[in-house]
């Protein structure tokens, strides 16, 4: 069941929408941020389907403090980098103190700009031991017009990163992606970037009908997370 947890952070209060499995010992952690659709049917959905995997899962509203008649979809534009940092780092520390949770196993991941504030995260915050990037876009263009975009601290991951990503997408292009992935070469940061030649943008969201090519590459994706965690010691812990 999905608990609610509020915070204040930066003078605003912030809901962080919290999955957890029954464990015997402390393990590893979630931090997932959220598609342009924030908290929707599919993000329930990957709360969901990570917390049955064993993971304790948290998806913090980085749209706190734009207006609530503002639409979801439309609320990014609002988005400011640093803030976002300081809401992922927030809930980093309401992860921390559950004792359910190894303070030095907690993974980040998102989907769309999800994985764009994914790479952001990892690149600026020393807390994760693993990022997973799904068909995370818009890494060149700061929010907020800030100084540095999430592409100008890739260097600063110190954790290894997996990433999906669809050849007939255009946000990230495939060129986009090749970037990020020579940027992160030339930092030495270990990552392992797999291609889906069939598929665009979204291919995990039900959304949008998942045809053969977006289904095969969903149970794919899925398929090789859960193995990468594994290979870097983010196995969950077991179950009561």
């Amino acid at each position: 069941m999905t608990a609610t947890v509020q915070i204040t952070v930066g003078n605003s209060p912030m809901d962080i929408l919290i999955e957890a499995p029954p464990r015997k010992s402390p393990g590893p952690a979630i931090v997932l941020m959220y598609h342009r659709g924030g908290f929707d049917k599919f993000t329930h959905s990957l709360l969901t389907r990570l917390s049955a995997a064993g993971y304790v899962v948290a998806a913090p509203d980085v749209s706190h403090r734009v207006s609530r008649d503002i639409r979801m979809e439309d609320r990014k534009q609002y988005f400011k980098d640093s803030e976002v940092v300081a809401d992922i780092a927030a809930t980093v520390d309401v992860l921390k103190a559950r004792p359910d949770v190894a303070k030095d196993r907690l993974i980040i991941l998102g989907h769309c700009m999800g994985g764009r504030m994914t790479l952001l995260g990892a690149g600026r915050l020393p807390d994760f031991r693993a990022a997973v990037v799904f068909y995370g876009g818009g890494c060149h263009v700061s929010w907020g017009n800030e100084a540095k975009t999430p592409f100008d601290t890739l260097g600063g991951i110190r954790c290894p990163v997996i990433g999906f990503f669809g050849d007939k997408d255009t946000n990230p292009s495939p060129e986009q992606v090749n970037a990020i992935d020579a940027e992160l070469t030339k930092h030495g940061v270990v990552h392992t970037f797999h291609r889906y030649p069939d598929v665009g943008h979204g291919f995990q969201n039900p959304a949008h009908g998942l045809p053969p090519a977006e289904t095969a590459a969903t149970d794919d994706s899925w398929a090789k997370t859960f193995r990468f965690l594994e290979s870097v010691g983010m196995a969950p812990a077991p179950v009561a």
